[in-house]
């Protein structure tokens, strides 16, 4: 087989996926306005599982009670049932793909521009936040994921608690064990409420690309501490900060993907390919000298399976995690593994999803056809719409 590592079968935990190909997070804005579950949600999950993804983490699912209109909610019991359909969905698509489920903790903006800091957290509510992530965890495993994904990267609360511009003067702030106390007590708190026979892995800012910010040195030392806990697999990702943000227009709340940080975590279409791989192997190197095998999921314009190939082989990380690219064509992984790679509509790294997302709108691909929800199956070259980009842009 021409891409052979890739598609071999890695254990993580208990549950083995069935290739290396990791379909990681990404907002849809397909849920209801409260959160529940869809069915432009349930199909779009089939449309990517019936591409042959070895794994699956479905978009970030909002543990607290407060409103964050169009995404995805695990906050109450309520939400249960309809996660319980989209797994089903999705398995009916595809039995093969593990599913997991990426649940997160966001700090509070709103349109007058306030945005909530790690310093407006009273001491009383961090056993709430453990608490609204063990429940969270609870209600996934109930509704039948294979696993659970913390998110601990970009501009939520655990990164802001995380990152080096954690500037509280208590024992949750300023020094790295300080900082490192409520995302610890966040994953001993799953990890108690799933047990240990569901595999628990955490996203991770390798750079928050911002000054302050966490730099890769430092993130392995989160990383070596993630995986002495037993985390079963580290999320490489970085940037979407605050810090650098972009003044916000009157009445609309501060954007974190607007600055270099926020262009860091999507990386553009100028940007190298596998602009973030050496922050996974960074991370990677780091974990395996402090003698752990946690493995590695890197990130961020790999857009090409021989490049992906490549990246396995050489041993820079463990799984390849696709999410624009699998946005695009979800036929990606099957037509790598047929080794017909020329048929995959490539990913131009444009965009136009992010922005989409930061105005709130459902997510779609500009490559689809106008108005489309999911590509057409078999999804083809000739039914892509052409690529808006400069004609000199390099589409790697």
């Amino acid at each position: 087989m021409k891409f052979e590592k890739m598609f071999s079968e890695i254990a993580v935990g208990g549950i083995t996926f069935p290739n290396r190909i990791m379909r990681t997070s990404m907002v849809s804005g397909l849920a209801t306005e409260d959160g529940h579950v869809t069915e432009e949600l349930k199909a779009r999950y089939q449309r990517e599982a019936k591409g042959g993804v070895g794994s699956i983490v479905v978009e970030a699912a909002v543990v607290l009670p407060s409103r964050s209109s169009y995404n995805l909610r695990i906050s109450d019991d309520s939400f249960t049932p309809g996660l319980k359909e989209l797994v089903d969905a999705i398995r009916e698509a595809n039995p093969q793909s593990k599913l997991g489920i990426q649940i997160m903790h966001f700090l509070k903006i709103s349109r007058s521009g306030w945005r909530q800091k790690v310093t407006d957290f009273k001491p009383e509510d961090f056993a709430v936040i453990v608490e609204q992530h063990a429940e969270a965890a609870r209600r996934a495993i109930s509704a039948g994921f294979d696993f659970i994904e913390l998110h601990m990267a970009h501009a939520y609360t655990l990164s802001s608690f995380l990152s080096s511009t954690n500037e509280r003067k208590d024992e949750y702030g300023g020094k790295m064990r300080n900082r490192m106390r409520l995302p610890i007590e966040v994953y001993k708190g799953v990890r108690d409420a799933v047990g240990n026979e569901v595999p628990v892995g955490v996203r991770i800012n390798a750079e928050d690309f911002t000054v302050p910010g966490t730099t890769l040195l430092q993130s392995t030392r989160i990383a070596r501490k993630l995986a002495e806990l037993g985390a079963e697999y580290l999320s490489v990702s970085a940037g979407s900060r605050f810090e650098d943000a972009h003044p916000p227009p009157p009445n609309t709340p501060p954007d974190p993907m607007s600055g270099y940080s926020g262009h860091r975590m999507s990386p553009w279409w100028w940007f190298p390919d596998a602009a973030h791989l050496h922050l996974a192997e960074g991370i990677k190197k780091a974990v395996h000298a402090a003698g752990y095998h946690t493995p590695v999921v890197a990130a961020g314009k790999i857009h090409t399976p021989k490049l992906a190939e490549e990246i396995l082989r050489q041993g820079k990380a463990d799984i390849i995690g696709l999410c624009r690219p699998l946005l695009c064509d979800p036929d990606w992984p099957i037509k790598a593994k047929e080794e017909k790679e020329n048929e995959i509509v490539p990913c131009t790294s444009c965009n136009w999803c992010l922005e989409a997302d930061s105005r709130m709108e459902k997510v779609t691909c500009s490559r689809w056809p106008e108005g489309a929800l999911v590509p057409p199956m078999p999804f083809t070259n000739k039914q892509a719409r052409p690529s808006e980009l400069p004609k000199d842009a390099t589409l790697g």
